[in-house]
């Protein structure tokens, strides 16, 4: 859910028959930020999520340009302090309060140790890189199906394969995909801010198009990444339910049918102003329809295209559905 890789051929192109080589793009709801890594090399990037952990993913591949990881700079830098939570326990927030659930008690450990020791690295952009390599191998590592809203039942036939996998050997395997980066010549910025206070900044005046990947589902993406922001964030937040939801996560207004096609007009409104273009990406299992998205639109932007392709969608071990993804391009 939310993640674009797989769709980035259908929408690279539409984004690129819009604008000019340096024209800065400004991604609103970046996620893993795979859009806007995918422009880099042509386009200056504003890449932004109401997440904390999507900004440290944009802080390591958007905003930095300079600095790299490998799995030999891992155990150089992060070793030490690893072994040393191993022993002491300074960190034990996922010790004690997700073993057996998503990860094993062993596996909680290797992440609570891995994230001790990344808090002692300096470097923003370097602490960022390792984080997004934690969130990586937490994600191959999770006793979920495919992500964290839940986890398996104990008598899942996959949790003995999952359980036994190593975190910080995945950890330090993860690593070695960030020992290049994509470096441009621009000032591209990583931000967690809420849209609306994002399109307040200065530097959105500069945005020559905007890219809009909203959620869809009723169902609020907190949930699904609530693991991930807990590492990134390291607060030792209050959570409920069986699944163990942060209290104070986030809910979008576009979960809700009531509320979603009026967060659609306002951006929609702010980029015409703004004098941008916009390219919206949404599924055809919307909480709204795109026909009234549209429409909508048609009242800001006289030149409006939509295209649609249809792809399989895992639903998580139950098979996989058709998914119409819509582009709706408004330049």
């Amino acid at each position: 859910m939310g993640n674009k890789n797989r769709l980035l051929d259908f929408i690279i192109p539409e984004i690129i028959n819009i604008t000019d080589p340096g024209d800065c793009i400004c991604d609103l709801m970046a996620g893993t930020a795979s859009v806007g890594y995918a422009l880099k090399s042509r386009n200056r990037i504003l890449s932004n999520d109401v997440q904390e952990y999507s900004y440290y993913i944009s802080k390591a591949l958007i905003e930095n340009n300079d600095f790299v990881i490998s799995s030999e700079s891992g155990l150089q830098d992060l070793q030490k302090r690893y072994n040393e939570n191993l022993y002491n326990k300074h960190y034990g927030f996922f010790a004690n309060t997700y073993t057996d659930t998503y990860f094993s008690g062993e596996q909680c450990l290797q992440i609570d140790s891995i994230r001790y020791a990344i808090e002692f690295i300096e470097n923003e952009y370097v602490k960022s890189l390792y984080l997004s390599a934690l969130m990586g191998a937490m994600t191959k590592a999770q006793s979920s199906p495919g992500h964290f809203a839940q986890f398996m039942p104990k008598e899942n036939d996959r949790i003995k394969q999952l359980r036994a996998m190593d975190v910080w050997q995945g950890f330090i395997e993860k690593c070695e995909d960030f020992a290049n980066i994509v470096s441009n010549e621009y000032e591209n910025k990583a931000y967690c801010l809420d849209y609306k206070e994002l399109i307040r900044l200065p530097d959105i005046a500069d945005v020559k198009c905007f890219y809009l990947d909203s959620p869809y589902s009723a169902e609020q993406y907190s949930r699904f990444y609530h693991i991930l922001e807990t590492v990134s964030k390291y607060d030792n937040p209050s959570v409920s339910y069986k699944a163990k939801y942060r209290d104070d996560r986030f809910f979008s207004k576009f979960c809700y049918t009531k509320s979603a096609l009026d967060e659609f007009e306002e951006i929609i409104s702010f980029a015409k102003s703004n004098g941008s273009c916009l390219v919206i990406s949404y599924s055809n299992r919307g909480v709204v329809d795109i026909g009234d998205i549209v429409t909508v639109a048609e009242k800001y932007y006289e030149k409006l295209d939509l295209k649609s392709l249809e792809y399989d969608h895992s639903t998580q071990g139950k098979g996989n559905k058709q998914i119409l993804e819509h582009l709706v391009i408004l330049v």
